[in-house]
């Protein structure tokens, strides 16, 4: 060993500590950056007037990027090229044909949150661009709500145009593009910003397919009664309807099966359909013949190959030959005949008998009814015998009666029915409770019309399906005053929507813009009510005018 060595010695502790100490941790990067980028100049200026560019750079302190700017993208006033616009390092360049251009006018380039920081895509919130053709900027407002007519629901997705009083025709929106156009937020919003001192004619568009006019017949649509004379920031709401169709016509048939075919309209209309062919008229059976629908169920027999009806169209004034191809006779077919009862939720309706519902003509002349049973059980029930009768070619009422809040189990063996060419029915078995009045509540209004005129008064469910309607009118002499009672209502909550029937069709009409007609008027009550079994509520309503 050296005499150096316990010096070194020494030193090995020493070295250690240091080579601890001089370890690299990772690199935490720091905090998230959750900051837009920042404007640090724009040529011409943010606000600038008199504008005679074809350019405009905005610089920011960091490096951008633009994304979604086909959705994001408001031009107002718009113009027939849309704006080129580019994210070039720390530059949003801007495109404009200054040839489209017009005189003494502010326009509005809104981007949304279309331009984003090239690291982390942190959007600048509701971003936008300001300059003016003229010597100064205008700075009115316009803001309102869309709203569905008949639902009450936010139109979400869809534009206000405005246009220039002086361009006023009856197919503007058809074919006009507007001068100013706000798209609707998701409570069915629109904002208008920068306009200037003007008579506008204003309407609302459900825009499909994003050209700014509107597509009769597949986009709702509402418009402002009078032109809108914008003097101050101002507030105008719309209403949004489907337009009624002039024409009505075949939109598709369906044939599943032999024996039943549906035929599809374009809108709901009352129809009336006739064999074709001489001695098939009575092979040929419509479900729910003589209402306004817009699928039309036939059922028929003895008819091979090809389906020929005549559809008279009443609603439409027009008739049409249909002629649907029909699929292997159901003699080649031996599957058992599928059916359907009116139970629903293990209860029998109340006031209702006991159906079984087929879809194929059955053959209306036999039953087995030694092959349906119906007991109870309940032992101090005793088993009716199975008795019935056929009410149509495919539902058979069984007449039995039932007594309420007691469990019955329906036994239908094969072979109790029977269809025109001796295929029987499948077997089925349910357990179903007749349902009984007091397990239904009841609600009275006591109503006080401002207007005399005809209402139609629905009861809605809490999924808006109408489940009640009545309708009232009033006479000369009458007071304005109604009261409505209605009855065997499952418990839960509802709300009662009310239609202003002007023209006394009872029903609730559309509104037709080339024609400067608004849809009827609608009241929603704001008070829901809670409906309790065996139980009563009463309410006072008043409606207004609504005007």
């Amino acid at each position: 060993m050296s005499r150096n060595t316990p010096q070194i010695l020494f030193l090995i502790p020493f070295f250690l500590v240091l080579v601890r100490c001089a370890q690299v941790a990772p690199l935490t990067g720091g905090p998230k950056d959750m900051k837009p980028p920042q404007v640090v100049e724009s040529v011409p200026a943010n606000g600038a007037v008199n504008f005679r560019g074809h350019k405009i750079v905005i610089s920011f302190n960091e490096f951008i990027q633009v994304k979604d700017l086909s959705n994001q993208l408001i031009v107002s006033p718009l113009l027939k090229t849309a704006p080129e616009i580019s994210a070039n390092g720390k530059n949003l360049v801007i495109s404009i044909e200054p040839a489209e251009l017009r005189q003494n006018t502010t326009y509005r380039l809104f981007l949304g949150n279309g331009v984003a920081d090239m690291n982390e895509s942190n959007s600048i919130p509701n971003f936008e661009y300001v300059f003016s053709t003229g010597d100064h900027i205008d700075t009115l407002n316009l803001s309102g709500t869309v709203r569905d007519a008949f639902t009450g629901k936010a139109a979400p997705e869809s534009i206000v145009t405005l246009y220039e009083a002086s361009r006023a025709t009856d197919s503007l929106p058809h074919k006009e593009l507007p001068d100013y156009f706000a798209r609707t937020n998701s409570q069915g919003e629109y904002f208008f910003r920068n306009l200037p001192s003007q008579t506008f004619i204003v309407y609302t568009i459900a825009d499909k397919n994003r050209n700014f006019m509107l597509d009769g017949g597949t986009e709702k649509t509402g418009f402002r009664s009078e032109p809108l004379k914008l003097v101050s920031d101002s507030a105008t709401d719309l209403l949004q309807f489907d337009e009624e169709l002039t024409k009505g016509f075949v939109r598709s048939t369906s044939t599943p099966f032999y024996g039943m075919t549906q035929i599809m309209l374009n809108r709901k209309a009352e129809v009336a359909i006739s064999a074709l062919r001489p001695g098939e008229s009575s092979n040929i059976y419509e479900e729910k013949k003589g209402i306004e629908k817009d699928t039309i169920t036939l059922l028929y027999r003895n008819i091979s190959d090809t389906l020929r009806v005549l559809l008279n169209n009443k609603t439409f004034k027009r008739t049409d030959t249909v002629q649907i191809a029909l699929p292997a006779n159901i003699k080649n077919n031996r599957r058992k005949k599928t059916f359907a009862t009116n139970i629903i939720n293990s209860k029998l309706p109340l006031n209702e008998k006991l159906r079984f519902r087929f879809n194929t003509w059955m053959d209306t002349s036999k039953v087995n009814l030694e092959a349906i049973r119906i007991v109870s059980r309940d032992t101090a029930v005793k088993a009716a015998p199975a008795a019935g009768f056929w009410e149509s070619v495919n539902s058979f009422v069984f007449s039995g009666d039932f007594r309420p809040n007691t469990t019955y189990a329906a036994k239908i063996d094969t072979g109790a029915f029977f269809d025109p060419y001796g295929i029987t029915n499948d077997s089925l078995k349910i357990t179903f409770t007749a349902e009984n009045v007091i397990d239904f509540g009841k609600l009275s209004l006591k109503m006080l019309f401002e207007q005399k005129q005809p209402y139609i008064v629905q009861l809605l469910n809490d999924q808006q399906k109408v489940i009640q309607a009545q309708t009232v009118t009033f006479s000369l002499s009458s007071s304005n005053a109604a009261t409505l009672v209605f009855t065997d209502i499952v418990p839960g909550t509802y709300n009662v929507k009310i239609l202003f029937d002007d023209n006394g069709n009872k029903k609730w009409d559309t509104g037709d813009v080339i024609r400067k007609k608004q849809p009827e008027r609608v009241y929603f009550h704001p008070k829901a009510f809670k409906i309790l079994s065996d139980w009563e509520v009463e309410e006072e309503i008043r409606v207004g005018n609504l005007k």
